[in-house]
């Protein structure tokens, strides 16, 4: 890709790949190049809709809009923090002492006011978001002034605060926002030095809405930092519990409130430990004790923001922050029956899912795919190593704890989770994953393709689910290679489908073809024995479709796959792999390749066919005797089956007394093609292993007419070349 960059020389093919790195960039978490690219793209070629669809998806761009000067200057120090020339792409064009100068310059003050401004256009603001993004996230350098950066970022978020004006305070909340959305690390440094949290929280009560309003963001936005945490519930859980409870307070800080209250509850933030608390402490209100004191519950708050969802509040913040909070809240129980269970509530995130589809909104997508993954979500199914570790956690945390451990909750039983998965089906949850399933964000695709495996878990909820259209959905996530996690919880889903419902019905004008690699990868995964035995399953009732379907896994190298499972330590994966080896050799070239004995080994292909013959799984045996029967039609494979180890004496297994009536049949097949190709060689070997015996057991005593009819056609068979057939024997 960096040589086609060197070579092109059109601004439009130039553009076009540098969209295509930038989603490879995403892919890979490196957001900082994938905006340093998106933005170069958009500067190449305006008319690039591609690259104006992912720039409003990364920071909102407005592309036509009148050129602020200030892009321009902040471009400038975009491209001297970009990685210099050196080869090894670890230091920027500016030096430290350079940086230092920049950090320590009005300009510097300027970025960050871009960011923190309400009135800021967007293509400023997004500039400055990108060029604080590259001072924060540097190449490897080892002297690299990062302390100095974020000091000087707290002396103006300081300065601000101090001024006393409520403008000013305003722009150092919004700000300090801004910078936590570019590095958790830097806000989450500035807000808890000493006194900052303390002091905020002292003062809020007395300050207008909007300023409470920001401080609020940032709240919520630091309560996912350990440490931010417990500054948050030791100084603002009395505020924080007030503002929640009461009802006459502002719709917007009131969500954002029921978030952070959400969030601090769902990473079991507490202070200290009231008994172990240093003197200074000791005045802290914990988080439950503030919302006790307030009469507020975590149920209280659910209800709350259910009540945002379903009112179809045209406010995004206030909705986004509803969502966001739930998303957080479903990590119990108890909310995820109390969301399922409400209709109007899963009709209204369904609609807003939909909504949200037209407005780029991708954290909105997260926070409702996220509910709807949380909801569904069936308990991982442990081995035995990981239930023993599991019983010895839940043993030292009954022992820490000062209540009884209760055992397993029985709303996350495989039970309780298929009826909240039936529901979520009945509500329409899988328009809203379609939704999601088209984002440009890869979290986003993978959240909507982890739902969908759950969704398809039951086998009821299967049929509703293709009527819905889910295979239209799914099939798009499987070809990315960009999301291999993503991928591969696509292609599972589609495998499920497939195992229970007839591949015709399910995939309708979906070709069966386009399945196969997917189904394929499923098989080469070798960490997962489940992978590998649904794909196997999937494609064996794919390859019953038709010629094309098994010419198609033949050509993408499927048998060599197959053959390699056959020796898995697993027995259903190893009967699985023979019923699809057995499927396949109705297809021509994979016959010519077991059945001539010039193709390379076809020997041992046969062989290992004649050992699973004999196998103690019954399938198993099925299986690769029926593979057998259909190959013994070539005097190829007669010749080879006579040429490996007790090859009669395998063949006469087959035809025990003991044996299941399909694996008899499947014998004398064998049998009858040995004597047509072989004759009078074949007849001395199986008579040798008192075939003509079991034959006559078979016509006797076999209650199959069909089987009693064919043993007694090779009887016929064996006498018509010169074996003496006695009944009486």
């Amino acid at each position: 890709m960096a040589e086609a960059l060197e070579t092109s020389s059109s601004p439009k093919d130039i553009a076009s790949i540098l969209v295509e790195r930038a989603s490879v960039y995403e892919a890979l978490g490196q957001s900082v190049a994938a905006r340093q690219d998106i933005q170069a793209a958009v500067e190449k070629d305006a008319t690039n809709e591609k690259a104006q669809a992912a720039a409003r998806l990364l920071f909102p761009v407005n592309i036509t809009e009148e050129k602020d000067p200030r892009v321009d200057l902040f471009r400038t120090y975009l491209e001297r923090l970009s990685p210099a020339e050196t080869g090894t792409g670890t230091e920027t064009q500016m030096g430290a002492a350079d940086i230092k100068v920049f950090c320590s310059s009005s300009d510097f003050i300027s970025v960050l006011m871009a960011c923190g401004m309400q009135d800021t256009p967007p293509s400023v603001r997004a500039t400055a978001y990108m060029v604080l993004t590259r001072l924060f996230h540097p190449p490897q350098e080892k002297d690299y002034p990062m302390t100095f950066i974020i000091e000087q970022c707290a002396k103006s978020f300081s300065h601000c605060l101090g001024s006393g004006k409520n403008k000013a305070k305003l722009l150092a909340f919004q700000t300090l926002y801004a910078l936590f959305q570019t590095s958790m690390t830097v806000g989450a440094t500035i807000l808890s030095q000493d006194g900052v949290v303390q002091d905020c929280m002292d003062v809020i009560e007395f300050e207008v809405v909007e300023v409470q309003l920001a401080m609020a963001n940032v709240l919520a936005i630091a309560s996912s930092d350990k440490t931010c945490q417990k500054l948050i519930v030791k100084y603002g859980s009395g505020w924080l519990a007030k503002i929640a409870s009461r009802p006459s307070s502002d719709e917007r800080l009131k969500a954002v409130v029921g978030t952070t209250l959400t969030k601090l509850q769902a990473q079991g933030a507490e202070t200290s430990d009231p008994s172990t608390a240093a003197p200074e402490e000791d005045k802290s209100e914990s988080l439950q004790e503030a919302m006790r004191h307030m009469n507020i519950s975590s149920g209280d708050l659910v209800e709350s923001m259910k009540a945002i969802v379903k009112s179809k509040s045209e406010d995004a913040t206030v909705v986004l922050n509803a969502v966001e909070g739930l998303a957080y809240s479903t990590l119990e129980s108890k909310v995820k029956e109390s969301l399922v269970k409400d209709a109007m509530f899963m009709k209204s995130l369904v609609a807003l899912a939909i909504n949200a589809a037209n407005t780029n909104s991708n954290p909105l997508l997260f926070g409702i795919g996220t509910i709807l993954l949380n909801i569904t979500m069936y308990r991982p199914v442990l081995d035995e190593q990981q239930q023993q570790m599991k019983k010895l956690r839940d043993l030292a945390n009954a022992k820490n704890s000062k209540t009884s451990s209760t055992g397993d909750d029985p709303k996350e039983s495989d039970k309780a989770v298929e009826v909240r998965v039936q529901l979520a089906v009945d509500h329409g949850a899988a328009l809203a994953l379609m939704v999601l399933a088209k984002s440009t964000s890869q979290n986003i695709r993978i959240v909507a393709a982890s739902t969908y495996h759950q969704l398809v878990t039951p086998q009821t909820t299967r049929g509703t689910l293709l009527q819905q259209g889910i295979v239209k959905a799914l099939l798009p996530l499987t070809t990315s290679q960009q999301d291999p996690q993503c991928s591969l919880m696509a292609s599972q889903s589609l495998a499920k489908l497939a195992i229970t419902t007839d591949p015709r019905l399910a995939f309708g004008s979906h070709h069966p073809q386009s399945l196969v690699r997917p189904f394929l990868s499923l098989c080469k995964q070798d960490n997962s024995q489940l992978c590998q035995f649904e794909g196997l399953m999937a494609l064996t009732n794919l390859a019953s479709v038709d010629d094309e379907v098994r010419l198609q896994i033949f050509n993408e190298q499927g048998m060599t796959v197959f053959e390699n499972l056959q020796l898995s330590n697993n027995t259903m994966v190893q009967r699985a792999a023979t019923e699809m080896v057995c499927n396949m050799t109705f297809c021509d070239p994979v016959f010519d390749m077991y059945s001539n004995a010039q193709q390379p080994g076809s020997q041992n292909k046969v062989r290992l066919l004649m050992i699973l013959s004999d196998h103690e799984d019954e399938r198993t045996r099925k299986a690769a005797s029926g593979a057998l029967a259909i190959l013994a039609n070539s005097k190829g494979t007669c010749e080879m089956m006579t040429h490996i180890d007790r090859g009669y004496e395998r063949i006469a297994r087959l035809l025990e007394k003991e044996e299941v009536v399909d694996v008899q049949h499947r014998g004398v097949e064998i049998v009858r093609c040995m004597v047509h190709h072989l004759e009078k060689e074949a007849v001395e070997g199986l008579v040798n292993e008192k075939v003509d015996k079991k034959l006559i057991a078979i016509v006797k005593e076999c209650q199959v007419a069909v089987v009693r009819a064919a043993a007694m056609e090779v009887l016929k068979l064996l006498a018509g070349h010169g074996a003496v057939i006695r009944s009486n024997q």
